[in-house]
């Protein structure tokens, strides 16, 4: 894309506003302003009397002593985190590795990244231990690029300094009664100790600060009364607190300007030291301030219907934690936010929780997923959402939506004993739902379900992924989402693009070129198109129907509008139909993303079947047109430039999973392709009649003969799918 095309493109999608505060900052980084506000300054000169306000205590004894009796209220009593109720401690624990191997590494100062892999050596807060790359400690961080190839991927680099460690400690000492204090402090040190204010990368983003400070405030709370709490870790305590609402609050308006989660965290942050430490000078203007960027920033980030603007559900999930700890952190010091949030914030819990499935409490892998997980709070796994979905619920309602288990543990830190204990919901599962300003739909039936994405996007988009399907089945996440793997690694573009690409997504792609361009890590242009054209989803006498179409190629040089419907098919099996209307010859390439289990193919068949633990589950295709030049499975292939195979459940990890390609080379449009996923043996389908009328196919599944009556293969056409009758 030329210059010129993305600077409209950019002018006109993301407004003059966002633009104008962006160009703000990099004046500010040009003209020198950004290195001299945040000049480096060693922790040991940030005195007490230069960070405090009028009549600080200015030793570190009678500062100590000053602060244990004014602390301010907070989620919990100072060195008395909550007892672990057994309604918590008898459940299933299903995040690895589990809480007594954590602890275990850290004590020997390792860590885990991402909230699975541990990391293979010590602690050295400027190295990555996976590909050995390095960032230069020496530097002030408005100096350091964002990307560098000798650095390598900046979200790897500020995992540990995430401070994941704290909040395990803090929750070690709930769970167990031990002591964590001196382990804490040792964490602790090491990092002040590398991590001069302002220098290195570790101070490069407010929402990173943000984000430690939030996890080391909750580790040392839960262990004031240690004896490793001593005078002098008061005043460092202080330091840490002051030097990060500085950092935040000097550069926020970068965070404002990225429209997304970034600028609520570091909301959170400004208004954690505000609370906390209003001795502090600034304290009562980060508060305010960080209180009036949270508010508006929920308001405009997060839509009507519940769903987010950041088109991802791990995003999702991190705003909401930093909505409910700000909710929190403003009610506790006695100024509630207005009702409007809480209501926000009760919306996005009942969005999570109509897009998970009941089974596992997972949700698709979809949007971009960095592994951030603001509050690792239960034992739960980093892909489970009822935690978040629990506490948001209560948080918006005083009631509890799910029915007691481990996910109650956020609830716990967050709210008390109280709301543990709160009322429930009368029972209640996830239905098929329509959220139609987030373009999210959702169709189920008995032992199934399937999401998809149609929408006009008004925001940002994170994948080229429109008209993407994900099918659950008993729990298993059959057609799937390839998540994200890393945002940045050095001489592999070609690994590091496939994600955000069509081709690690359930759609169709024409020519081998995606519908939108990607002209940054985070910007694809131009944003993409869709309708919805029929969405009969909750009809008590029908099983579900969905049908929608996307534009992104129906402009130059394609001119081709795909259609897709799904129908609910009354033995409980899926049927997939995508119209391609157009005109001339196109390459059309066809993706599904398979769950990890053994797979056969069937390529005279155009067929699968996926060996689940209890039952055969099969996919079939067929096209209108013929055969298929090409029916394949493709496994982990790492080829430069023909990345196929991977899916990434966990920021870092790269699985190799099984992905059906099926090619119609050279197809004359308009093309129609049917896929049908059934229990038992491949499905047999074919079309039966054609007329200017319409068209009749036959579908034989394992158990049942169905007909399908479909329009003819032209715009004009009203539905796709007219009507389904059993044979």
């Amino acid at each position: 894309m030329n210059p010129w095309t993305k600077a409209w493109y950019i002018l006109r999608y993301l407004g003059p506003r966002i633009v104008w505060l962006r160009l703000g900052v990099y004046a500010a980084k040009l003209t020198g302003r950004s290195n001299r506000i945040f000049a480096p300054r060693p922790w040991a000169e940030m005195s007490l009397r230069a960070m405090g306000g009028p009549g600080i205590a200015e030793t570190p004894a009678d500062y100590a002593a000053w602060k244990r009796d004014h602390l301010p209220p907070f989620l919990f009593e100072p060195g008395k985190p909550p007892a672990i109720p057994d309604s918590i401690r008898n459940g299933p624990r299903t995040r690895q590795p589990s809480q007594a191997d954590r602890l275990d590494l850290l004590q020997q100062m390792r860590c885990v990244y991402f909230f699975h892999t541990p990391s293979p050596e010590p602690i050295d807060w400027y190295h990555n231990p996976f590909t050995q790359q390095r960032s230069d400690p020496s530097k002030t961080w408005s100096a350091i690029p964002d990307y560098l190839p000798e650095q390598g991927d900046p979200r790897t680099l500020w995992e540990p300094s995430r401070g994941a460690w704290a909040i395990d400690l803090a929750r070690a000492k709930a769970w167990t009664g031990a002591d964590q204090g001196e382990v804490l402090w040792r964490w602790m040190d090491s990092w002040m100790d590398a991590c001069e204010p302002y220098k290195g990368f570790q101070w490069k983003c407010g929402q990173e600060a943000s984000v430690r400070l939030i996890a080391v405030l909750l580790g040392v709370w839960a262990h004031l009364d240690s004896p490793a709490m001593t005078d002098d870790r008061w005043v460092q305590l202080a330091r840490f607190a002051w030097a990060t609402g500085y950092r935040v609050a000097h550069h926020i308006k970068y965070a404002v300007s990225q429209k997304n989660n970034h600028a609520m965290s570091e909301a959170v942050g400004l208004m954690l030291v505000g609370h906390l430490f209003p001795e502090l000078a600034g304290a009562h203007t980060w508060w305010r301030q960080g209180r009036k960027i949270l508010v508006r920033e929920l308001k405009r980030q997060c839509y009507a219907d519940g769903s987010y603007l950041q088109q991802s559900m791990n995003y999702h999930r991190v705003m909401m934690h930093a909505g409910m700890l700000g909710v929190r952190l403003a009610e506790l010091a006695g100024e509630p936010l207005e009702r409007e949030v809480y209501d926000i914030l009760g919306r996005s819990a009942r969005f999570l929780f109509e897009m998970s499935e009941p089974i596992t409490g997972q949700l698709p892998l979809y949007g971009n997923n960095d592994g951030a997980y603001v509050l690792p709070l239960s034992e739960c796994d980093f892909t489970d959402f009822r935690p978040v979905i629990q506490a948001g619920h209560y948080l918006a309602t005083g009631k509890r939506l799910l029915p007691p288990g481990p996910w109650d543990e956020d609830l716990l830190w967050l709210f008390g004993q109280d709301a543990v204990d709160a009322p429930s919901e009368p029972s209640t599962q996830p239905a098929s739902a329509r959220f139609d300003i987030g373009g999210y739909y959702t169709l189920r039936q008995d032992h199934s379900w399937l999401m998809t994405r149609c929408h006009t996007y008004r925001d940002r988009m994170g994948h080229c992924d429109q008209l993407h399907v994900d099918l659950w089945w008993r729990g298993v996440n059959l057609l799937r989402d390839c998540g994200t793997y890393q945002y940045y690694i050095p001489g592999r573009e070609d690994l590091e693009r496939h994600f955000g690409s069509m081709a690690a997504h359930n759609v169709v792609q024409l020519d081998g070129v995606d519908s939108g361009q990607k002209v940054s890590r985070f910007l694809i242009f131009p944003w993409g198109k869709a309708h919805v054209r029929h969405a009969e989803l909750n009809r008590p006498e029908d099983v579900p129907y969905f049908e929608g179409e996307h534009y992104d190629y129906d402009r130059k040089p394609w001119s081709v509008r795909h259609r897709r419907a799904i129908q609910a098919l009354p033995d409980g099996s899926w049927l997939i139909v995508d119209d391609l209307l157009g005109a001339g010859a196109h390459d059309v390439r066809h993706w599904w993303h398979l769950a990890d289990v053994p797979v056969e193919l069937e390529p005279d068949k155009a067929a699968v079947q996926l060996r689940l633990p209890d039952e055969t589950v099969s996919l079939a295709m067929a096209t209108a047109g013929g055969r298929f030049n090409n029916f394949e499975i493709i496994r982990g292939r790492d080829v430069d430039g023909q990345v196929q195979g991977f899916a990434s459940p966990y920021y870092g990890q790269a699985q190799p999973i099984a992905v059906i390609q099926a090619d119609v080379v050279h197809a004359n449009l308009p093309l129609r392709i049917l896929t049908v996923i059934s229990q038992g043996a491949p499905a047999a389908i074919e079309r039966t009649e054609s007329s200017k009328n319409g068209e009749i196919w036959q579908i034989e599944t394992a158990n049942t003969s169905i007909l399908i009556e479909m329009a003819t293969l032209e715009l004009a056409a009203s539905r796709m799918v007219r009507q389904v009758s059993l044979r």
